[in-house]
């Protein structure tokens, strides 16, 4: 902390010599002798008139419209289309907001962005990213009255889901049953970069890690049942995800 403040003050002395060297403007400006008006006056132009254009006749239009391209994105599609599914999910202090949810080659398309693939059972656990959980922070913000989960979101509740990232265990225990799993890294102290309620999810693992493999541990997979469990202390977001019943694999 004090090499933080040590470095401003070099800054801004810095700064401050800059401006006393730099010469003021108006010792730079000389006396410049006026010129008489005469000899600037614009000499008289008679005006130039544009002749009238004339007035084209309205196009005829076609009896035939033209057909739309079949490069239409799919969001342009019928509402009617977008399956129900994620619609019926009661979440604490949220409400579902409804997006466009199509199947397609065997997996699910999010909004035109976002493909989810798998069956969200044990056996075929839906396969999930970072950018789609952090898509919450669009329409989640509860300080801002914010309260709306998307229901590409809200299909995963309750669901077998997969995911790989970093991993954080607790610091001061002798065998970890559960941890934290992240977009980004972080050591729980200070190493890397803490994370926030969208890229982070709480794990309660199936069984528990002891010490002998949990230091070797950074990065991994998880496979357990996916929550979307809001926790909010004075309307602000303290955590958002969280898994249980969870295996964890060291292969991502």
């Amino acid at each position: 902390m004090r090499s933080f403040w040590t470095t401003l003050l070099i800054l801004a002395a810095g700064a401050a010599a800059v401006i006393l060297l730099v010469p003021r403007s108006e010792d730079l400006t000389t006396e410049v002798m006026p010129i008489p008006s005469a000899l600037i006056a614009p000499p008289s132009v008679a005006p130039v008139v544009e002749p009238a254009r004339p007035t084209p006749a309205p196009a005829a239009q076609s009896a035939n419209p033209p057909a739309v391209p079949s490069s239409v994105a799919a969001n342009d599609a019928p509402a009617g289309d977008s399956l129900p599914i994620g619609l019926d999910q009661k979440i604490e202090g949220a409400t579902v907001a409804p997006g466009r949810i199509v199947a397609k080659d065997g997996a699910l398309v999010a909004d035109g962005k976002f493909t989810i693939r798998g069956k969200g059972t044990a056996e075929d656990p839906y396969d999930i990213s970072w950018d789609l959980l952090m898509s919450a922070s669009d329409t989640f913000i509860p300080r801002l009255g914010e309260k709306r989960i998307p229901q590409r979101i809200a299909l995963l509740n309750n669901s077998h889901v997969r995911i790989g990232g970093f991993i954080a265990f607790p610091l001061v225990v002798t065998e970890a049953s559960e941890c934290l799993v992240m977009l980004n890294q972080w050591d729980g102290c200070c190493i890397g970069v803490p994370p926030s309620p969208y890229d982070a999810i709480e794990v309660k693992l199936k069984a528990a890690t002891d010490n002998s493999v949990r230091h070797q541990i950074r990065v991994g997979t998880l496979e357990g049942v996916f929550h979307i469990d809001p926790y909010v202390v004075e309307r602000w977001l303290v955590g958002l995800y969280t898994m249980d019943a969870a295996t964890l694999s060291t292969e991502m």
